[in-house]
């Protein structure tokens, strides 16, 4: 599956990323400002944008920036956004899983979907705040894939991906402290 990032989930962009979760209005315009900066040609054609449900969530009932994001990512594209096609049969807290496995346990086979209002011949971009270990979009895809007969296809979005200290290099740092000027002045 194909899966883009704006940043990394650190510093500076840590604490934007967060306001951005908490709806702080700035930092929402700020992020949804470089989202219409992106070029996303390589995707390809994109039929339908849903995002990823929250920890506390088993459906999508209270509107969220995730929904804004996918709103305006469908309008660039030219895709529909839906937000109900997903379901969770439980919450759960990632935040302090850890790792892969303890994710996919935690996860494994949580996520339900219903296409049967949409074409399961489409694709699908899934969209999440933060990528850390990549499970959730896994998951994400795999319920997508069940629901279409494996007609599907899957390409993920998010605003930063997480990564382990001994792979936050200089170059990245950099990258990431010239991401976040553009951010806040955007």
């Amino acid at each position: 599956m194909k899966t883009r990032f704006l940043a990394y989930y650190r510093e500076d962009i840590e604490g934007e990323l967060r306001s951005f979760k908490n709806g702080n209005n700035t930092s929402v315009i700020h992020w949804l400002n470089m989202i219409k900066k992106i070029d996303f040609s390589d995707f390809g054609r994109v039929d339908y944008v849903v995002r990823a449900l929250g920890s506390n969530e088993t459906h999508c009932s209270s509107r969220t920036p995730l929904d804004l994001m996918g709103e305006l990512l469908a309008q660039k594209l030219g895709a529909k956004y839906v937000r109900d096609i997903l379901t969770k049969k439980r919450t759960q807290q990632l935040k302090f899983a850890g790792g892969a496995h303890n994710r996919k346990a935690i996860l494994n086979k949580a996520y339900n979907c219903d296409l049967s209002r949409l074409s399961k011949n489409s694709t699908f971009l899934i969209i999440d705040d933060v990528c850390t270990t990549g499970t959730t979009f896994e998951e994400m895809q795999r319920a997508l894939l069940k629901a279409s007969n494996g007609k599907a296809k899957v390409i993920a979005f998010s605003l930063v991906k997480t990564l382990w200290n001994k792979d936050y290099t200089y170059s990245k740092k950099q990258f990431n402290d010239n991401f976040y000027k553009k951010l806040i002045a955007s």
